[in-house]
């Protein structure tokens, strides 16, 4: 199982910023802070406690501790006629009350413009810049049980990107274009982490066909370069991911709303001494709506990626699903469960974790809502290092204005 970067804290109190209840997304004017210059801001701030009883995902002599996080964001917006520009920034600090060394200041900007030149030329750019963590025993040092760091792995990741998008919405047609530019890097134990920094760019297009008002097909192709800093003791990682696939897509209807597509995927590595990758891949995202208060969320994945330690590739293969309830105006609750299979190559490793998650949401007001739940994380594998249970129970406060 990969997490890129762990700011979902961050991630989840700027979205909710205009979503946070239904009273709120229905008012599109409430707790926005509005300007003569036609700016308006949006605050927000998550604070929570909670009590993980394995904070370096060990599979021995697990250390358990009572975290405080405090979560601050704001976001800027302007309208300017059919075209939107967006400023995000976000903070999240952790206290462990039983571990100081594992304290955390993350942060993360954004900036983003969707910009609609005329009715058949339009684009989106989008610019981010994070400065994150890895809880010990996870990422780079998985399967280390936080043994050989006394602190989390820090880290700095940039990436800048967007697309451009020929053809009018009122015609059958469209082809879209993309480029990203994602460079990650990290900023302590540089001995081990040296050989984990690396840039991704990314060239793409998409042929979109629509064939009712809210259903489109297309045919997607993405490469991937992938570049190191360093390289690796074990060998040169340098590689170049080539995707096709074909899928299906449509906008929210009473019933649903997702995005299937299947294909081809060739990952291919500079170094021939790496066995290189081909085979099926797919990616799938579909929401369910049999009620009007409640949705189910299906989720479904195969893919390549680098691993975090040793070994060529690994051959990711994930299915989750999610329930979403609103049980009257102040109460809705969430479960979900997630499966990933990670098959290792150029190792003997294999590893299949289960993460459940319970939540129960209680909307104070507006601007005020009390969450409570759990994390479960179970990981097992045919390498017992890599095996561990980890639980994680919450108390959030998310306040908006």
């Amino acid at each position: 199982m990969n997490i890129p970067f762990k700011l979902s804290h961050i991630a989840t109190v700027i979205t909710s910023l205009v979503l946070i209840n239904p009273v709120f997304a229905a008012d599109e004017k409430a707790g926005m802070i509005q300007t003569e210059s036609g700016i308006d801001f949006i605050p927000g701030l998550n604070s929570g406690i909670k009590y993980d009883d394995n904070i370096s995902s060990a599979s021995v002599d697990t250390q358990d501790s009572w975290i405080l996080t405090v979560t601050p964001a704001v976001q800027a917006q302007l309208l300017d006629g059919n075209n939107i520009h967006t400023l995000e920034l976000g903070f999240e600090y952790g206290d462990y009350f039983s571990s100081s060394d594992d304290n955390y200041l993350d942060a993360l900007l954004r900036a983003s413009s969707e910009v609609e030149l005329n009715q058949s030329n339009r684009f989106n750019f989008e610019a981010m810049y994070v400065a994150g963590h890895e809880d010990r025993g996870t990422g780079v040092f998985e399967g280390n049980s936080g043994y050989i760091q006394e602190e989390p792995n820090t880290y700095d990741v940039f990436s800048a990107g967007g697309f451009y998008e020929y053809g009018a919405k009122t015609t059958p047609a469209r082809v879209r274009v993309n480029a990203e530019l994602y460079s990650k890097e990290y900023s302590n134990y540089e001995t081990i982490t040296q050989y984990r920094n690396f840039d991704d760019t990314t060239l793409g297009a998409t042929f979109y066909y629509d064939t009712r008002s809210v259903t489109s097909i297309f045919a997607d192709f993405q490469s991937v370069d992938t570049a190191y800093d360093s390289m690796d003791p074990t060998g040169d990682r340098d590689s170049k991911t080539n995707t096709a696939r074909l899928g299906v897509e449509w906008e929210a209807t009473a019933a649903s709303e997702g995005s299937i597509k299947v294909g081809y995927q060739r990952k291919s590595f500079d170094n021939k001494e790496r066995e290189d990758f081909s085979g099926l891949s797919w990616e799938a995202k579909v929401s369910w709506k049999p009620l009007t208060y409640s949705v189910f969320d299906f989720t479904t994945g195969r893919t390549s990626r680098d691993p975090n330690g040793f070994g060529d590739y690994v051959k990711e293969t994930s299915y989750g699903v999610k329930w979403n309830h609103e049980w009257s105006d102040l109460f809705s609750s969430a479960i979900g469960y997630s499966h990933f299979d990670d098959i290792y190559t150029g190792v003997d490793r294999e590893d299949k974790s289960k993460l459940y998650l319970f939540s129960v949401n209680y909307n104070v007001s507006r601007w005020l809502t009390l969450e409570a739940g759990v994390n479960i994380s179970e990981v097992d594998s045919n390498d017992e290092q890599y095996v561990f249970d980890r639980n994680v129970y919450f108390i959030n406060v998310e306040m908006t204005l």
